[in-house]
Formats: C-alpha cells, sequence, structure tokens
C-alpha cells in the first residue's frame, strides 16, 4: 500500500513538471518584464503571461489580467502612471484560461468582458482545457473568475473614454477566444502567437481544437494591423505580412 502511495504521489509531481517542461521548451521568449507596444500601451508580465495596458484620458482599459490574482504587478505599472484601480475602465479577456483573467475581479469599477463561450470555464468549467490545463488544474487551485462578465459575440464595436475597439472571434484556443483591434494593435491573446520570427498557433498539449483555430485566423484577413501583442511572447511588428505568409504557408497556397 505503501509503495502506491509513493507511485501515486511521484505521479502528482511529475506531470505537472513534464508539462511544464514541454512548455517552456515550445514558448518563445518573451520580450521582458515590462512592453511598450507604442505609446500608451504597455504590456505587463503577470504571472507568466502579458497583460496589457491601454491608457486612455481619464484611466485605462487592461486587455487581459495576468495570472497573479493579487495583480502586483498591474497595479505598480498603473499607480507609476497616475492611474488607480478605480479608474481601470474595462478589462477585455481575450480567453477564459486563468493566466488571463486571475487579477480582473480588482478592478471593481470596470465593465469585464470576455467571449460567451469561455464563461463557463471563467467559473470552473474545464471541459475545454487541454492536456496542459487538466494537468495542472488537477494540482493547483485556479484563482476564481470575475463575476457579471458580460458576453461577447465577435463584431462588437467597443469604445472606452475614446478607446476604440473592434472584437474579432477567433475560436479554437478556447471555444470563447477573442481578439481586440486597438488601431493598429491586434490583442491576440494565446489564438496567434510570435514564434521563430514568424507567427503560429499553441500546439494540441496547449488548445482545445488547433484545426479550429487555424480556420478561425482568416477572420483576420480583411482587418488592418501593423503589430500583435500577445499573451506570453509580445509585440511582434509586421504582424500582418507575417500572418498572411503563415496562412499561405499552414494551407498550400
Amino acid at each position: 500500500m505503501r509503495k502506491k502511495i509513493l507511485i501515486a504521489l511521484a505521479v502528482v509531481v511529475a506531470l505537472p513538471v513534464l508539462a511544464l517542461g514541454a512548455l517552456f521548451a515550445i514558448r518563445e521568449p518573451p520580450d521582458g518584464p515590462r512592453v511598450v507596444a507604442e505609446p500608451g500601451v504597455i504590456g505587463i508580465e503577470a504571472g507568466g503571461a502579458y497583460a496589457w495596458i491601454v491608457r486612455t484620458p481619464h484611466g485605462a482599459v487592461l486587455v487581459d489580467a495576468g495570472l497573479d490574482a493579487q495583480g502586483q504587478a498591474i497595479l505598480a505599472e498603473l499607480r507609476s502612471e497616475g492611474v488607480a484601480p478605480d479608474q481601470v475602465l474595462a478589462v477585455l479577456i481575450t480567453h477564459g484560461h486563468p493566466d488571463h483573467y486571475a487579477a480582473a475581479p480588482l478592478f471593481t469599477k470596470a465593465r469585464i468582458l470576455v467571449g460567451a463561450g469561455d464563461q463557463a470555464m471563467m467559473h470552473g468549467d474545464k471541459t475545454h482545457y487541454a492536456a496542459f490545463g487538466k494537468i495542472l488544474s488537477a494540482v493547483l487551485t485556479l484563482p476564481p473568475g470575475p463575476q457579471g462578465a458580460i458576453a461577447l459575440q465577435g463584431g462588437e464595436e467597443l469604445e472606452f473614454d475614446g478607446a476604440r475597439f473592434k472584437v474579432v472571434a477567433t475560436p479554437g484556443h478556447s471555444p470563447g477566444s477573442m481578439m481586440y483591434l486597438h488601431g493598429d494593435i491586434l490583442f491576440t491573446g494565446d489564438s496567434l502567437l510570435r514564434k521563430k520570427g514568424g507567427l503560429d498557433v499553441p500546439p494540441s498539449l496547449m488548445s482545445d481544437n488547433v484545426q479550429q483555430n487555424r480556420d478561425s485566423l482568416r477572420a483576420l484577413e480583411p482587418l488592418a494591423f501593423e503589430k500583435i501583442a500577445d499573451g506570453h511572447a509580445g509585440v511582434t511588428l509586421g504582424a500582418k505580412d507575417k500572418l498572411v505568409r503563415w496562412l499561405a504557408a499552414s494551407t498550400g497556397h
């Protein structure tokens, strides 16, 4: 019996270690703890994922909110820019994985928006977790999701204190994955990432449906943008041209 218990404990310890090893083996090195996408748009690494701060005349909008439920890095950056937590007007969540929503409940005056397909995921439904997420969620306590999030379908035009965002549905990494176009920056979450100088989607270890993710990126072809700001690598320049080349290569045309 004791031997079986020890084996079970070894498996519990080994699985997340192996999963983390796989993650670091395939991930693109991030740009750093603080990334300037352009004046007024700052990426802060918050628990292994970027939260993007978009300044407005009277506050800020966040795109994603990191894995640190205390939001220490996000709050420190806001404080350095003279923005109080209750001046955060909205948190636009790219998808319902905990490394993208954890600090959202700190911003009690903000509107929280997320794809309709990921609302259940933010409140504990792991049906559409990929293998990596299921392994980690089996051994770690996940942060609670924000209450009262507004569901997005894709296609919405949002405005907060003069800052405009177009919502683009890109399901696949998760059922409700969304991107947000702001000026010439496309915030892509994990649905499109910088990889080896180009772009790619996450592998099946980390995505609900890789083929759906690939197919959904066709929705980006009519859009005009120069940069992507993703959830883990940082900022990619010349992103639209790189996307066009990647789409052509992935379909063989």
